[in-house]
């Protein structure tokens, strides 16, 4: 009888896959989301840097999953990824089935599936200025999507980045000592993210993942998606709920 002989060797680390150190500076770079796939602007292969699971700029169809996974792709640099793209997920980006009405869970979090990560943090809209909202990310650090609870008492969770307004330059995103990191605009039809400065590579996963987040925000509280909520049946049949719970 024939023995199976098992590979039990562990998979490349990603600094092993890419020849690059886990807090390696990034420098500055303009983004592109193009679909599901977040590229760098003006190169002439669209050297293509994240991954999302679904299209974020479209609203999805009925009962769709409200998480979207956001992976890294980078180039490996080893002879065991053979050159070939090293593709690592590092954040869920999620807005729970009828948050509307829950209290258990933020309505627009992300949580963190890479070691990597910062952490899980939570993506807060703070005011309209200029016909738009402002946001900040607020970080629970050393937590992941399997941490329990997701996120610290609000004393221990962390500002990260905040948005501001900009008339001349957009929406701008800056850290929690007010340095500017980036800046969101629109090339055409594309939404696009201009890194203002050098930053770490898990710095910017997190600003990449907030910025997915902001788009995400946009559409779902856009006047097209709360009419269908509106007259969406089973979160009528929620509202009421919770209107009249308390008389029970």
């Amino acid at each position: 009888m024939g023995t199976v002989t098992l590979d039990t060797e562990p998979p490349p680390s990603y600094e092993v896959a890419t020849g690059q150190a886990p807090h390696e500076l990034m420098e500055p770079v303009s983004l592109v989301l193009q679909g599901t796939e977040i590229v760098v602007e003006n190169t002439g292969d669209n050297t293509l840097l994240y991954q999302l699971s679904r299209n974020i700029t479209a609203l999805p169809p009925k009962n769709k999953s409200s998480s979207i996974h956001l992976h890294r792709v980078e180039r490996g640099a080893s002879e065991k990824t053979n050159g070939e793209p090293v593709t690592t997920p590092i954040f869920h980006l999620v807005h729970p089935v009828n948050a509307d009405f829950r209290h258990d869970l933020p309505p627009y979090f992300v949580t963190a599936t890479s070691p990597e990560a910062l952490g899980n943090i939570i993506f807060e809209a703070n005011k309209h200025t200029l016909q738009r909202t402002e946001f900040s990310a607020k970080l629970s650090r050393d937590t992941t999507s399997s941490t329990k609870p997701l996120f610290h008492a609000k004393d221990n969770q962390q500002l990260v980045f905040y948005s501001k307004n900009s008339r001349k330059d957009g929406q701008q995103w800056l850290d929690q000592h007010g340095k500017l990191l980036a800046t969101e605009r629109h090339n055409g039809q594309l939404p696009t993210l201009t890194m203002e400065a050098p930053v770490r590579r898990n710095t910017r996963d997190a600003l990449v993942a907030m910025w997915c987040m902001m788009l995400w925000y946009e559409l779902a509280e856009s006047r097209g998606a709360k009419r269908e909520r509106k007259c969406d049946p089973a979160l009528q049949s929620l509202r009421w709920l919770a209107n009249n719970i308390s008389q029970y």
